[in-house]
Parts: structure tokens; C-alpha cells; sequence
């Protein structure tokens, strides 16, 4: 058998012309390209630009959507100043009021998984003794809450007068009284729980107010969303609930009552009506809280706030100070 000799194995991996074949560059490998990399950082940057870009362009939009009008400096800002409708005094015993119903408020009932009230099942305990063990042991036993001094029934649906389930509860307790408010009518108690008068509609407590949607009798426009408290420095009993013919609409009104003694029941009482942003009069203040605050000073004084809408859609929030003067609005 003929061997090849090695100087043709020599030519043979030397390929055509006798040369070895040239090795490329790490430069212009696959894993490796100068020009696709700086490509990449550009487009990394072009992104980039393009987000800030964007962000900004929101931002500046969020701007131009608020209030375009002028703000005062700081410490150099003045409240608007809005004549309250009152006092207009109301002398009768609540337990002789007459019965003037509220509007017919509409409770919207919300699609659930569940029937309303009735929540989700309990869950089940685990049927394994050993994983009830382990589960006893991982959780500590609920401290014992002490319970409540003194229970008793308040407004229930009936006395509520709107099938409003749950209602909007609210309420306070004094020295020898009891006030709770829902959503169109309240009721005072003793501090045993007993009934001293009520349920009271503020379409009747506020009636004689004349002129404004809180008043007017059957005429009035009493809508809830009341708010009762104590105030313990002056010895006198809030409540207040909003008024409005129509919304959406052009007349909010907060009705506010004030009393001039102790005993919520024999009064009497200072009514007053106060509109809701007059320079704005289609804002509903909708959702009042009132608060106290007495500094001895300038700050003697009831505050509320509200949250406005229009057409269902929030525009703002406003805090309001109407003068207090010993429980007396002046």
C-alpha cells in the first residue's frame, strides 16, 4: 500500500494557495460588534429622552387642569366670607313638633357575591386533630375585651323612615343626654336609653328656616347626611344635616341647629342655613364633619368641611368656620 507522503498532507491543509485560511477578529465575531453596540446605546438613550419627555408633558397637563387663577402669597390669603340665613329661634318642644316627612332617599344596591348582610360562609375548622393542634399553637387565644357599660337599641329601620340598611349612624353622648342622627331623622335619649322624643325629621326641626331649602315645611328639601355633637364648653347640642331641591342643580345648603341650653328636648333652639360656595352655587358639599375649636382667642369657633362635586365628579374639598359664641352662632 502507497503512503502519502507528508509534505501532501502539509499542501493539503494549507487549502488553495498554499496559505493557512485568516482568523477573523474578536471585533467581528458574532458575540462582538462595535456598531451594534453603539446602536444599542442609543436607542437605550433615544427610550429614555422619550420617557422624561412624557412624563413631563403629565405633568405640566396635571398643572394646566387645576385652578388657573391667581394665589395669594402665603400669610396674605383671606377667606370668603358667606352670610349665614339666621338665627331664626324655634321654641317648640321637639315632642310637639309636627310630622313633615323628608324626601324619599334611594339606596343603591351594589351587585355582590353574596346576599347583602349576609357576608361570606364562616370557614371551616380542619378536620385533621393534628393540623387543629398545630394551629392552636401557632395562635395565641384574643384577649378579653371588658364589655360596653350600657347597651341599647337606637333608630331602627322603621323609625328611620327610608329603609336605608345600614343607615349613616352618627351621634353623641353628653351629661345627660343621648343624640343619634341618621339619615333623615334623630332621636334623643336618656342616659339609660330611653326614648326622650323623636324620631324627629329635619324637614320638622328645620322647617321655620323659610327662604331655603332647609325649610318650608313639606316644602323643604332635607336630604340627611347629618352630623349631632356636644359642645361641653358651652353647655349645647349641634345637629345639622344638608338641603338641596335638586342635583345635579344650582342650591346646596348645610341647615345647622344650635341649641340655647342644655336639654336637647325643651330647646330652645337657634336654626341657621348656610349656602355651599355661593360663587360656585352648581357644588354640592357633600359628606359634612364639624369639629370644634376654642383657643380662647380668634379661633372660637365651629368648623365643617365638605367634599364638592358636580355632576357626581369631585372638584375640591372646602373647611368652613361659622362664629361660635358661647354655643351660639352670632
Amino acid at each position: 500500500m502507497k503512503k502519502k507522503s507528508s509534505s501532501q498532507l502539509v499542501r493539503r491543509s494549507l487549502g488553495k494557495g498554499g496559505s493557512a485560511p485568516a482568523r477573523r477578529s474578536f471585533s467581528e465575531g458574532g458575540f462582538f460588534n462595535l456598531r451594534v453596540l453603539i446602536a444599542a446605546v442609543f436607542c437605550i438613550l433615544a427610550i429614555a429622552v422619550a420617557l422624561f419627555a412624557q412624563g413631563n408633558r403629565t405633568k405640566q397637563a396635571q398643572q394646566t387642569n387645576r385652578s388657573t387663577a391667581v394665589q395669594d402669597a402665603p400669610g396674605t390669603q383671606k377667606p370668603d366670607i358667606i352670610q349665614m340665613v339666621g338665627p331664626v329661634m324655634m321654641t317648640t318642644n321637639l315632642r310637639d313638633l309636627p310630622y313633615i316627612p323628608n324626601p324619599t332617599e334611594t339606596e343603591e344596591q351594589p351587585l355582590t357575591r353574596y346576599p347583602r348582610g349576609k357576608g361570606a360562609p364562616p370557614p371551616v375548622a380542619p378536620s385533621s386533630p393534628l393540623l387543629q393542634k398545630l394551629l392552636k399553637n401557632m395562635f395565641r387565644p384574643a384577649p378579653t375585651m371588658p364589655p360596653p357599660l350600657l347597651t341599647f337599641d337606637g333608630i331602627n329601620e322603621a323609625q328611620g323612615m327610608c329603609s336605608c340598611v345600614p343607615p349613616d349612624s352618627d351621634g353623641d353622648v353628653g351629661p345627660n343626654h343621648y343624640v343619634e342622627a341618621v339619615n333623615v331623622t334623630f332621636k334623643v335619649f336618656d342616659k339609660n336609653g330611653n326614648t326622650l322624643s323623636g324620631p324627629t325629621t329635619y324637614n320638622s326641626f328645620f322647617s321655620s328656616l323659610v327662604g331655603t331649602p332647609c325649610g318650608g315645611g313639606i316644602n323643604g328639601h332635607n336630604q340627611g347626611d347629618p352630623f349631632a355633637f356636644y359642645d361641653h364648653q358651652a353647655d349645647a347640642w349641634v345637629i345639622t344635616d344638608f338641603a338641596f331641591p335638586a342635583f345635579p342643580g344650582t342650591s346646596f345648603w348645610e341647615c345647622v341647629g344650635v341649641s340655647q341650653s342644655p336639654d336637647p328636648v325643651a330647646g330652645p333652639w337657634a336654626l341657621y342655613a348656610i349656602q355651599i360656595d355661593p360663587a360656585n352655587n352648581n357644588q354640592l358639599g357633600d359628606y359634612p364633619k364639624f369639629g370644634m375649636w376654642n383657643d380662647g382667642g380668634i379661633q372660637n369657633a365651629y368648623f365643617f368641611t365638605v367634599n364638592l362635586f358636580i355632576n357626581r365628579s369631585r372638584q375640591r374639598d372646602s373647611l368652613y368656620r361659622p362664629t361660635r359664641g358661647r354655643g351660639r352662632f352670632l
